[in-house]
């Protein structure tokens, strides 16, 4: 009899692991991607979803990201685009990210007395000139895609998006229907 009920234990406690093992198998999902290159970087399209927010070497902290400051730059290899989060230029054809966004560092891209604006805000560089006559619309609609996808997963308001001018006296802040249209454009 002891044979008997040590056998049917030990064949129930087998069948109960591989079935076990056989559902983990079928819910297993597929492998994080660990690449390092962007593919917005390699891409003739523009894009700035989801897809370049979420691509970065360690996880987002959607905590620590309260605000979003807009500046510029001459162009996409300047000291002051490194120093940014996002990149948004002709010169690659697409919005990229940087080193820093990608490790979720803090960026160095805004230097206001009184405040330390780099440690909780998303900086994002617009290679060329924030004006109506140099701003085309394809740049304008890569700019506030991005914006307002980082609007949208970080929950800032419109009231939190700045630009750099208006926290750094020294530049000069952008005019003209330009200024109008990107608030209008805010997620409120």
């Amino acid at each position: 009899m002891l044979k008997s009920r040590t056998a049917r234990t030990l064949t129930v406690l087998f069948v109960a692991m591989t079935v076990g093992a056989l559902s983990l198998m079928m819910l297993e999902t597929a492998p994080v991607d660990e690449a390092h290159a962007t593919m917005t970087a390699i891409s003739s399209l523009p894009v700035s979803d989801d897809k370049i927010v979420f691509h970065t070497y360690v996880p987002v902290n959607r905590e620590k990201w309260r605000n979003v400051v807009v500046r510029k730059a001459p162009s996409a290899d300047h000291s002051v685009a490194k120093s940014c989060h996002f990149i948004v230029s002709d010169e690659t054809q697409a919005v990229t990210t940087t080193e820093l966004w990608k490790n979720q560092a803090d960026g160095y891209h805004t230097f206001a007395p009184g405040d330390d604006w780099n440690s909780d805000s998303i900086g994002v560089c617009f290679v060329g000139e924030l004006d109506d006559h140099a701003l085309g619309a394809r740049k304008f609609s890569e700019l506030m895609l991005l914006v307002r996808t980082l609007q949208h997963h970080f929950a800032v308001s419109p009231d939190r998006v700045y630009f750099h001018s208006e926290l750094d006296d020294r530049t000069i802040r952008p005019s003209g229907p330009f200024v109008r249209a990107f608030s209008d454009r805010l997620i409120q």
